[in-house]
């Protein structure tokens, strides 16, 4: 089996009521590693950082996958060993793609979008979390990874953005 390392970022997880305790669980039953970066983000939130932290992240990590996590995403404690096989299947390409269910309420969510978050390290150690508006997306050779032409796996991210916070935060 790879070994999988979950890279994830937050700062003061419990003042943004971000879910991190359960994330990190989730996170020690999917992967062999996890790395936590981010801890001195800047209070006024910089888009131009965070590729820049998911970045960190991916170079810390020793796993021959990285799943690139929010503190927020979670996979179903069920989709796991499929998860994991699904990774085996798929090693010898770049990327693998999960769609994102998004919550909003316990009875209001939507599929979002198709994230590229299961980045291959072993096999493609020169991917970078630099491309899109956003500058954290994965990189081959300066090229976009297009999340649409690789594998999609059948199991999707739950996000529960803002499930756990206050109209305040």
């Amino acid at each position: 089996m790879s070994k999988i390392s979950v890279s994830t970022s937050f700062t003061n997880p419990e003042k943004r009521n971000d879910p991190y305790e359960e994330a990190l669980d989730c996170y020690g039953d999917i992967s062999d590693e996890i790395i936590i970066v981010g801890e001195n983000w800047p209070i006024e939130f910089k888009w131009n950082q965070i590729g820049k932290y998911f970045q960190e992240g991916f170079d810390k990590s020793s796993g021959d996958w990285v799943l690139r996590m929010d503190i927020d995403y979670f996979f179903h404690e069920d989709d796991i060993a499929n998860i994991k096989k699904e990774l085996e299947k798929f090693k010898k390409f770049p990327i693998v793609s999960f769609v994102q269910y998004q919550f909003f309420t316990p009875f209001k969510y939507s599929k979002k979008s198709l994230l590229s978050v299961a980045i291959n390290k072993k096999e493609f150690p020169n991917i970078k979390l630099n491309g899109g508006g956003d500058l954290c997306l994965p990189t081959l050779n300066g090229k976009l990874l297009n999340p649409f032409k690789f594998p999609i796996s059948k199991y999707p991210i739950y996000q529960y953005d803002s499930m756990f916070r206050t109209k305040e935060v």
